[in-house]
């Protein structure tokens, strides 16, 4: 896996808070995250094949998405929607109290910043099309 985000890019220039060893893992499980919330299409498209302003706002992202994980972990339990779960009949119960409350970065586990900084690059609408 190649990454959007150098470590010299997440120090030097983001000014991040995560040191040592660790910033390449983070960093990868912010990429994951991104990829993920932008259906693939950074991986589809290529990142080097977006533009500048996509390439900064993903790579903003991927580092505000990286101190988020390094502080509440990948999944945030306390996100989650679900309550119960039983393994032999299959039932899961779920919570709907607060769900319309919700925003799409609370229910994907995101930073709120990192989400902000990839909605504008237009990859994480479900009707993207891409005209280059």
């Amino acid at each position: 896996m190649t990454l959007y985000v150098s470590k010299e890019y997440y120090q030097e220039t983001f000014k991040g808070t995560i040191t040592g060893e660790e910033i390449e893992k983070y960093l990868k499980l912010a990429q994951n995250k991104i990829d993920r919330i932008t259906f693939n299409r950074i991986v589809g498209k290529g990142f080097d094949n977006l533009t500048k302003f996509q390439q900064e706002k993903i790579r903003e992202s991927i580092c505000y998405q990286a101190d988020y994980i390094k502080e509440n972990g990948y999944n945030n339990e306390d996100n989650s929607d679900i309550s119960s779960y039983s393994v032999l009949d299959i039932s899961v119960n779920v919570q709907t109290k607060d769900n319309n409350s919700k925003t799409q970065a609370e229910l994907e586990c995101m930073s709120e910043l990192a989400y902000d900084a990839i909605v504008q690059t237009g990859l994480t609408q479900r009707t993207w099309r891409y005209n280059g």
